[in-house]
C-alpha cells in the first residue's frame, strides 16, 4: 500500500545532477536491447515493499525473477523486501554510502524526485531503450531537467467505488452513478435519508487526508500548477479554498467516527457493506474482487466534476515504479529485468494473478473480465491525470492535508482555517529549504 510513505518521507538536501542530466543520447544496448550473456556470472539485488503496496504481487515477482533467470541462467535476482516505516532512512543510508541495491522501488513524483536530486538514482534514459519508454508515457510523471526518473509497473488510477445494491435501496439507478457535483450530493442526500452511511473514510492516521485532498485537488489544479504553488502561490486564495470548500460540503454524509478510526478500517467498511461509496485506495480492484465472490456487486465512478480545467474529467492516477540507483553494478542489465517485467507475458500475469491494470501502452485490456476493470480501461483511453499529492512537498500533505481533513470532516474548521493552516506550512517549509526550491522550478 503506497499510503504510509506520507508519515516517513522526509525532506533530503538538493544536489542538482548536472552531469547526468545533461547526458540526452540514448545508447542502442540499454533495456530490452541489452543481451544479458554479456554480463557474465552477475546479480541484481532488487529493495522494494512486495504486499505491503499491492496484495499479492510478491507471488507474480517470485514467478518473473524464476522465468528470468530460466532465460539467463548467468544471472541471479535477489529480492529484499523492506518495511515501510524504516524505508525512507534505509535508501538514505545506502545513497549516503555509495552501496546498496541495483534497483528499488520508489513512490512517484517528487518522492522518487527527491532522491534524483540526492544523486542516488540515474534518468530511465540510461538504463531503458527508446522503445521501452515509449510504451510506458506516464515516465511523464517524473520528468525533471529533460530525464525521467521511475520506471512504473500498475497503473494506479483512483475512482469511486460504490455498492450498487445500497444505491438500489435508497432508489438510486445502480446503473447510472452522478457524474456531476450536484448529482454526487443529491445521491448522498438519498442515501442518509435511507438510513445508509453515504461515505466512508478512516483519517486517524492521516492518510485518508492525502487520498481525499489528491482527489479534490485534481479538480482544480493542474500538476503544473500545484508546482507553481510550492514555489510562491497563494494558499489563502479563492482558488485553494475553493476544492476545500466542496470538501466541507460532503461533512454531513461521511461516518460521524472519521477521526477515531485508521484508513484501513474505513475502507473494511465499505467491503463490508456498511457504507455506500468509498474513495478508492491502493488494492481496491482486489477489493473489489472479493466483494463480488461474497455476492455484492459493485460499480466504479469518476470524481463528480465540479472543476473546470481539462483533469476535472479525467482519472487520477499514482505512478510508483522501480529506479536503477547509482551504484547498481551493471544498470544495462538492470533495466534488461526491467523491460522484462514489462513483457507480454509478464503484463498478462499482472493482471490475471494480481488484479492489476499493467502501465504499459502494449497491453490493451482486452483480458480484462470484471466490468469495473472494463470502465477503467475504457475511461484510461480518454488520458490521465496524476496524484497530486506527488506534486509538493511532504510537510504539506502531513502537517496539511492530514491535519485539515480531520478538521474538516472531525471537527470544526473553517474552509479560512484550513487555507491558514496550509498557509502557515508551506510558509515554515519555504524559509527552510530555498535551494529544494530551484529543484520545483526545473
Amino acid at each position: 500500500m503506497r499510503m504510509p510513505k506520507s508519515l516517513i518521507r522526509v525532506a533530503m538536501p538538493a544536489v542538482l545532477l548536472s552531469g547526468i542530466a545533461g547526458a540526452a543520447a540514448f545508447a542502442d544496448d540499454l533495456g530490452s536491447a541489452y543481451d544479458p550473456a554479456s554480463a557474465g556470472q552477475a546479480k541484481l539485488t532488487l529493495w522494494w515493499l512486495g504486499n505491503q503496496e499491492v496484495p499479492g504481487i510478491e507471488d507474480w515477482m517470485k514467478d518473473s525473477i524464476a522465468a528470468y533467470q530460466k532465460l539467463h541462467p548467468n544471472v541471479t535476482v535477489e529480492t529484499v523486501l523492506q518495511s515501510t516505516d524504516t524505508y525512507t532512512t534505509t535508501q538514505a543510508t545506502a545513497c549516503k554510502g555509495g552501496s546498496g541495491p541495483d534497483l528499488w522501488y520508489n513512490w512517484a513524483g517528487i518522492w522518487s524526485l527527491e532522491q534524483v536530486w540526492n544523486g542516488c538514482t540515474v534518468p530511465n534514459e540510461e538504463a531503458l531503450s527508446a522503445d521501452d519508454l515509449k510504451a510506458v508515457p506516464t515516465i511523464a510523471a517524473t520528468r525533471w531537467s529533460g530525464k525521467t526518473w521511475l520506471y512504473p509497473i500498475d497503473a494506479r488510477v483512483y475512482p469511486i467505488l460504490y455498492n450498487k445494491g445500497l444505491y438500489k435501496q435508497a432508489g438510486l439507478d445502480p446503473d447510472q452513478p452522478p457524474q456531476t457535483w450536484d448529482a454526487f450530493i443529491a445521491a448522498a442526500g438519498k442515501l442518509k435519508a435511507a438510513n445508509i452511511t453515504p461515505l466512508t473514510v478512516g483519517l486517524k492516521d492521516g492518510f485518508g487526508g492525502e487520498m481525499l485532498a489528491s482527489a479534490f485537488q485534481a479538480q482544480v489544479f493542474t500538476e503544473g500548477e500545484l508546482l507553481q504553488m510550492v514555489i510562491d502561490g497563494d494558499y489563502k486564495s479563492e482558488k485553494w479554498k475553493s476544492w476545500i470548500a466542496k470538501l466541507a460540503e460532503l461533512k454531513p454524509y461521511f461516518n460521524a467516527d472519521t477521526n477515531s478510526i485508521n484508513f484501513a478500517d474505513g475502507l473494511g467498511r465499505f467491503q463490508q457493506g456498511k457504507a455506500a461509496m468509498v474513495f478508492a485506495a491502493p488494492g481496491f480492484q482486489q477489493t473489489i474482487r472479493d466483494m463480488v465472490k461474497s455476492g455484492m456487486d459493485v460499480g466504479v465512478m469518476k470524481v463528480p466534476v465540479f472543476g473546470t480545467i481539462p483533469d476535472a474529467q479525467r482519472l487520477y492516477e499514482d505512478t510508483p515504479g522501480f529506479q536503477v540507483t547509482t551504484f547498481a553494478q551493471n544498470k544495462a542489465l538492470a533495466g534488461n529485468f526491467l523491460a522484462f517485467l514489462h513483457s507480454p507475458e509478464r503484463l498478462a500475469a499482472l493482471y490475471k494473478d494480481v488484479g492489476d491494470l499493467p502501465n504499459d501502452s502494449r497491453w490493451d485490456g482486452s483480458d480484462v473480465t470484471l466490468p469495473t476493470d472494463k470502465a477503467l480501461v475504457d475511461w484510461m483511453k480518454d488520458g490521465v491525470s496524476y496524484y497530486r499529492a506527488n506534486f509538493y512537498p511532504t510537510d504539506l500533505d502531513v502537517n496539511g492535508n492530514f491535519v485539515v481533513l480531520q478538521g474538516i470532516l472531525g471537527g470544526d474548521m473553517t474552509v479560512d482555517q484550513v487555507a491558514e493552516t496550509y498557509d502557515g506550512v508551506i510558509g515554515k517549509w519555504r524559509s527552510l529549504h530555498q535551494d529544494e526550491i530551484e529543484n520545483y522550478k526545473a
